[in-house]
């Protein structure tokens, strides 16, 4: 994105992403016991290090990258000794059962941000890199249609399937984010949820393997069901979840648009008069859905979607945006309209693509409310998120302002407290920790902590650390593990199938694991 007259061009919106490639696989085993070496010699094992570590992890949690104790910085890269790429829920069965019963495990889907705990896993830990469990199949059941995903597919390989079958699902915009790691850690779909629910609220059925190594097929009446979606890495492993698919005609269409701005003031002023049109007629409307993203591009994207019982006139949503960057004197600089599902699903995939680093850091946080925002909140958000966000230290960061609420609120409630929510902002800070110093690091991550810090004073904006979206590694954040699984009750619920099911903490390389 090109800095000198802050446009996004169509061509570099359109540039096409490619989801890379892994590979530096190696032979070897680790014995455990009796039985171990023939179970171990069966699954592939991969050469620990930096070159693995470099091509599974797209981000790093940016308390990684800054400086221990000492002064020192901290190593960005793996301490684990012992990573194998198993192929099926049996290897990963006998993996386990024929290891030390207390060693801890971890698992590797995507390879994004939830903290980095499974990349950053001891010398200790078995860590499972799930990258080879690409499975996608679709099956009909009731009258409904179902996919079974494998825990190493990512957004980019789900979305193209669902697509050639005329479906749809709730999905994230990151094309390279592991599909079963964004639904165990709570993730949600700011396109998409209002009518389709949280893509974890849509599953069905769910294959894991217990801290025991035993393979157990899971359906909603099973009491591990519900706390593996949201609270899973820190329960089990997740070989494969099938999910109920919609048509794609729950889309009817989308309409977007990108005003470049050249100040923060410029910005502050925008997403005022933009979250004024989010709160009066967007939220109280579930048939449609309404994001404003504040770039450090130097963009402001808006994003309405329409669904299927949209009645109304788009224009009537549009036009008082397209007036509001009018009065400001904003260029719009790309006006988009999509007419389908698949359109908007991966409307951001070339905008994400440009998002490249060795690897990335990354510090998220989320706030929000569960009914409709007051003045005070919709100020404090575009006066002091806005205005304060480390945009211009962190290039590639965004503030997303989201509607939320509608079909996730009808559908079972999960262990992620941002479920919740109905107006929803994410602040995702990121940047390529390489060219940072310790100092600008440090910067950037107290920028953060003192954005989060004004959060809390806010009556009745909520600060929510569950999701994808979240730092629940902060340094003093004071998170309890209510806030994390939305509720007490359901807090004590996970609590307690994480001692039934894994006494020895096994998975204990996971941001929620402290917490259980």
């Amino acid at each position: 994105m090109p800095e000198e007259n802050n446009e996004i061009t169509r061509r570099s919106l359109l540039k096409s992403a490619a989801v890379s490639g892994v590979g530096c696989a190696a032979s070897g085993s680790m014995l455990a016991g009796p039985g171990s070496e023939t179970a171990h010699a069966a699954v592939e094992r991969v050469d620990a290090g930096e070159e693995w570590f470099s091509q599974r992890a797209y981000c790093l949690s940016g308390n990684k990258v800054l400086q221990a104790s000492d002064g020192s910085l901290i190593p960005a890269t793996t301490f684990a000794h012992q990573i194998y790429r198993p192929r099926s829920a049996q290897e990963i069965a006998d993996l386990v059962k024929t290891s030390v019963p207390t060693a801890p495990l971890a698992c590797v889907c995507g390879g994004h941000e939830t903290s980095n705990a499974a990349l950053f896993a001891s010398s200790e830990a078995i860590v499972l890199d799930l990258v080879h469990l690409k499975g996608i199949e679709f099956h009909q059941a009731d009258g409904e249609t179902l996919v079974t995903v494998g825990a190493g597919v990512v957004f980019r390989e789900l979305v193209e399937a669902v697509r050639d079958r005329q479906g749809a699902l709730p999905v994230g915009t990151g094309p390279g984010v592991g599909v079963v790691g964004y639904i165990v850690n709570g993730g949600l779909s700011g396109y998409f949820s209002r009518r389709l629910g949280l893509l974890g609220q849509r599953v069905v059925k769910m294959t894991m393997v217990t801290a025991a190594g035993d393979i157990r097929v899971l359906a909603p009446e099973d009491d591990l069901f519900v706390g593996m979606l949201g609270a899973g890495s820190a329960l089990g492993i997740v070989v494969d979840m099938t999910i109920r698919m919609e048509h794609e005609s729950v889309v009817q269409s989308a309409e977007q648009r990108i005003v470049s701005f050249q100040t923060r003031e410029q910005a502050v002023e925008f997403s005022r008069g933009a979250l004024r049109i989010q709160r009066e007629q967007a939220l109280p409307d579930e048939s449609v859905s309404m994001e404003l993203v504040v770039t450090g591009a130097k963009a402001l994207v808006v994003t309405f979607v329409f669904y299927d019982s949209f009645r109304g006139n788009a224009a009537n949503f549009v036009k008082p945006l397209e007036d509001l960057a009018a009065r400001l004197q904003l260029p719009v600089v790309v006006e988009s309209h999509w007419g389908s599902w698949y359109e908007t699903a991966a409307a951001l995939w070339p905008v994400i693509a440009q998002m490249k680093g060795s690897p990335l850091a990354m510090l998220q946080h989320c706030m929000g409310t569960r009914g409709i925002p007051t003045d005070a909140i919709l100020d404090f958000v575009s006066d002091t998120v806005v205005a304060e966000a480390p945009l211009d230290e962190a290039e590639f960061s965004i503030v997303e302002i989201r509607t939320l609420g509608g079909a996730v609120l009808t559908k079972r409630e999960l262990p992620t407290g941002n479920c919740h929510h109905q107006f929803f902002v994410d602040t995702v800070t990121l940047y390529d920790a390489k060219h940072k110093t310790a100092d600008e690091r440090q910067v950037i991550a107290d920028l953060v902590k003192r954005l989060v810090g004004k959060a809390r004073a806010v009556d009745g904006l909520s600060v929510d650390f569950s999701g994808t979206h979240s730092q629940p590694d902060d340094a003093g954040s004071g998170v309890v593990a209510g806030v994390i699984f939305g509720t007490p009750a359901m807090a004590e619920k996970v609590e307690s199938l994480k001692k039934k099911f894994d006494p020895a903490n096994r998975f204990r390389f996971h941001p929620f694991a402290k917490f259980l």
